[in-house]
């Protein structure tokens, strides 16, 4: 895995696993059916269920890091179906069609970008303007779905807006590990409800700095009508990756 499982210290990996190197095993019908149950895939359990059958050093699917979620998805998909990903997609070019696309997943999974491990301790930690020390992770996976989650309920008008933002301000404060050395999760929590807007801000773009690691998502294409090259966005979705 990209992070190199630096991030991983409460029991999320087996014991023998060093570096965050995993086994990957092919997955079965069963777990194809799994991927493309809607219900299942929205909460995030979906994923956290083959992984368990598929990766068995992964103990704690749901905790593993988005982005360490993202390699091992195209990892699986590579090894149950082969290197190239069939997608749709329509250029924004005029009078473009929809067209059928090749990805070639073998240079996304071995070109990501790991984490260093010599720079994790200045990368990952913010000072703010009062001195306070806030040390920061990655948005792990459970976080992620939540995020998901809370935004489908909010634009079905299942929940109130204040519901949607007190949600997202508690996926925020998943990727806080201490502040000033308080590693207390419901005291991490109340303090992001309650700290200024400026600080918030602080937050919000450290936690866009330490986002360029991983596997990449977009690649370039030839667009199939008017020839120019195009950045597409994998469709990470269990639904249509695994399809």
């Amino acid at each position: 895995m990209p992070s190199h499982g630096l991030f991983y210290k409460n029991g999320e990996l087996a014991d023998d696993v060093i570096n965050g190197e995993v086994h990957v095993f092919p997955m079965t019908a069963l777990d194809e059916i799994v991927l493309k149950t809607p219900d299942s895939f929205l909460s995030g359990q979906a994923v956290s269920q083959v992984f368990l059958r598929c990766i068995p050093q992964i103990l704690k699917p749901m905790q593993l890091l988005s982005k360490d979620v993202d390699y091992l998805m195209m990892c699986l998909r590579m090894i149950s179906y082969g290197e190239e990903l069939d997608i749709t997609y329509t250029h924004t070019c005029e009078g473009a069609k929809s067209h059928n696309y090749v990805v070639d997943l073998k240079p996304l999974i071995t070109q990501a970008k790991p984490i260093d491990p010599t720079t994790i301790g200045t990368t990952f930690t913010l000072k703010l303007g009062n001195a306070m020390v806030v040390k920061l992770r990655p948005p792990i996976f459970a976080s992620v779905m939540n995020m998901y989650l809370t935004n489908f309920q909010a634009s079905n008008a299942s929940i109130t807006l204040v519901e949607a933002q007190t949600k997202l301000l508690d996926v925020i404060s998943d990727t806080i590990v201490s502040v000033d050395g308080n590693e207390t999760r419901e005291q991490i929590q109340e303090w992001v409800k309650a700290i200024p807007a400026g600080w918030m801000q602080q937050i919000s773009e450290a936690l866009q700095k330490i986002g360029d690691w991983g596997p990449s998502t977009t690649v370039t294409l030839p667009c199939k009508d008017c020839n120019q090259p195009m950045e597409v966005e994998i469709p990470l979705n269990p639904i249509s990756f695994f399809s």
